[in-house]
């Protein structure tokens, strides 16, 4: 049995990280394999701790084997070193994401990589529409790079809209991508994407307008200006589109090849069929059984052991108690209102 420890799931929402854990059950849902959310850290051999540092240096000091991440620390600098890492097993959306912690001299216990399955059912296959738009998905780039696009789109004629990240909702997304030809993905470096997957979900190609390191993104706070350093920001082996082959779409990185790529992408959108290679690649079923596989990679705790295990004990870690949602409320409370007063 899995033992899910999760803040994200307690708070609600539907960011990345509560993507992560929520499509996890999904597919675990499909799979009929036992999960148990937020009990005791020790009350199952099958340990997850996806982002939960108290619940971390918890299982540290107990001693406690997990599979802890991905949505813990973002560089492994940000690791507290009395943390005791040793029994852990550090998981990652994908392989560029260990190779830059390896790059950066992370060392302290085994990586592997994981990525989320995508609901297929939720993100369905729509309908070619024949006299749909080009959506354009603008996350955190230069305002240059966007104008670029919306000129060569007017210039040939071609009705478009744009969507900012965190500018729209998932509803919202889901309407547009029914009557989307393709998307032109203007983004910064992902360690999964997510958001690009559900498009593909829903046979929408895409063209990839793809970074040329870390540092190819515009920070929209302070905060994460000053989050890496130089040599964190000019890595150059990531993607803005990992999970991605020739039936998703097409990927550039230089600008000339932008205007040249659209002409293509016109020509050529009812050919491709992403939908296809989300299903054999990334679906619920296939990646829930994923994480639970890298127990027995990993821990040596077998798939079918695990589906036969019961809970050790009932009790609960404090995540799941009413004191820390209440805590959590009121600290996002806190924060909107410093926000406001703010403008």
């Amino acid at each position: 049995m899995l033992n899910i420890i999760s803040r994200s799931i307690v708070m609600g929402g539907i960011g990345g990280p509560q993507k992560v854990v929520g499509n996890l059950i999904r597919g675990l849902d499909i799979l009929g394999y036992p999960y148990c959310i937020n009990k005791d850290l020790g009350a199952t051999s099958q340990l997850w701790i996806q982002d939960d540092v108290t619940a971390l240096k918890e299982a540290s000091k107990r001693k406690l084997k997990a599979i802890v991440g991905p949505n813990l620390y973002v560089l492994p600098r940000n690791i507290p070193e009395n943390i005791d890492m040793s029994n852990f097993v550090y998981i990652f959306p994908s392989k560029q994401i260990i190779d830059f912690w390896k790059y950066l001299g992370f060392d302290r216990c085994p990586q592997d990589f994981w990525p989320v399955g995508i609901d297929t059912m939720e993100f369905p296959e729509r309908k070619k529409p024949k006299n749909g738009i080009v959506l354009i998905y603008f996350k955190e780039r230069y305002a240059e790079e966007l104008d670029l696009v919306k000129k060569r789109l007017t210039e040939n004629q071609t009705k478009y809209k744009t969507i900012i990240y965190r500018k729209y909702n998932e509803k919202n997304y889901r309407g547009l991508l029914e009557k989307t030809k393709y998307i032109i993905w203007i983004g910064k470096g992902e360690s999964q994407g997510i958001a690009l997957q559900e498009a593909l979900s829903m046979n929408v190609p895409v063209l990839v307008w793809d970074v040329e390191k870390i540092g190819h993104w515009v920070p929209p706070t302070k905060k994460e200006k000053d989050m890496l350093n130089e040599k964190e920001l000019n890595y150059k082996l990531v993607t803005s589109a990992y999970y991605f082959d020739d039936r998703c779409g097409i990927k550039a990185k230089n600008k000339n090849e932008i205007e040249d790529f659209i002409s293509d992408m016109e020509k050529r959108w009812e050919s491709f069929e992403p939908r296809k290679y989300i299903i054999e690649n990334l679906s619920l079923e296939k990646q829930a059984r994923r994480l639970i596989e890298l127990f027995d990679k990993h821990h040596d705790i077998s798939y079918e052991n695990g589906k036969k295990e019961f809970l050790i004990t009932n009790k609960k870690w404090k995540n799941d108690k009413l004191y820390f949602k209440a805590f959590m409320h009121a600290k996002l409370k806190t924060k909107n209102f410093i926000k406001s007063f703010g403008k």
